[in-house]
């Protein structure tokens, strides 16, 4: 089956990121202000309260994997961030989203890749599809940082895990994608920097090519499977890699 779509990864493939414990710590002062407008005060110092946030993100992480389910945000921060002392169901809906954007944005320092509009400037040219498939907590970081990158236009559809419930490598999250698109799996290729996500999910939905880009930022352990088509060290690659696999899919 002919190539009709390329489904993209956002964070470590369209952009790179770094972590960095200060700009985090700067961006727990706004944390707290959230708290506060929904009457949520809290005694812990800026860093006493970045380590309670990233503890209760990485027990949500956890907690995710194992089940591929993205909760909304007042859950996250009620069940697991403020777990020892939650408020009360729905307290924290006038401020969630902008709790789980803060961390999204400034937990992170995120970049485009320079390549990235050259490539997808010639992937439409080459008539295929644009798509994103993300796991990500906060509905606007993904279309924020596309727009601030110049490239938002290229990309329908655009599928959040914090809108569609499923996370990858749930392969649920790619086949909506594709309906999406208006396409069976097998037209479709992926590309991601996770083995445990993209390619896993990418290969148990069927999509016809799976690609991986390197990132350096790694937050755990990966495993070795499956293995990806191919690897890349830069997305410009992608281009001789797509129309390879598009002349393996006819032969």
């Amino acid at each position: 089956m002919k190539l009709k779509a390329v489904f993209f990864d956002m964070g470590g493939t369209i952009d790179t990121h770094t972590y960095d414990r200060q700009e985090g710590i700067r961006a727990t002062v706004q944390i707290r202000d959230l708290l506060a407008r929904v009457g949520i005060e809290t005694p812990l110092s800026d860093d006493q309260l970045y380590d309670l946030v990233t503890r209760g993100q990485a027990a949500y992480r956890e907690w995710r994997e194992q089940n591929l389910v993205e909760l909304p945000p007042e859950q996250v921060w009620r069940e697991f961030v403020l777990k020892d002392e939650p408020p009360q169901p729905g307290q924290l809906n006038p401020v969630a989203e902008d709790l789980a954007y803060t961390v999204d944005t400034r937990y992170y320092q995120r970049s485009m890749r320079p390549e990235i509009p050259a490539v997808l400037k010639v992937l439409k040219e080459m008539g295929l599809k644009l798509g994103i498939i993300s796991n990500i907590q906060s509905r606007g970081q993904v279309p924020d940082d596309l727009e601030r990158y110049g490239i938002e236009s290229y990309f329908h559809p655009i599928v959040l895990s914090c809108e569609y419930g499923r996370r990858k490598p749930d392969p649920a999250i790619f086949h909506h994608a594709a309906r999406l698109a208006g396409l069976p799996s097998g037209a479709c290729a992926h590309i991601g920097d996770r083995i445990s996500r993209d390619i896993l999910g990418a290969r148990r939905a069927g999509f016809a090519a799976v690609l991986q880009i390197r990132h350096a930022f790694k937050e755990y352990t990966e495993p070795e499977e499956p293995k990806p088509d191919v690897v890349l060290e830069s997305i410009e690659e992608l281009l001789k890699e797509l129309c390879r696999c598009t002349d393996d899919s006819e032969a």
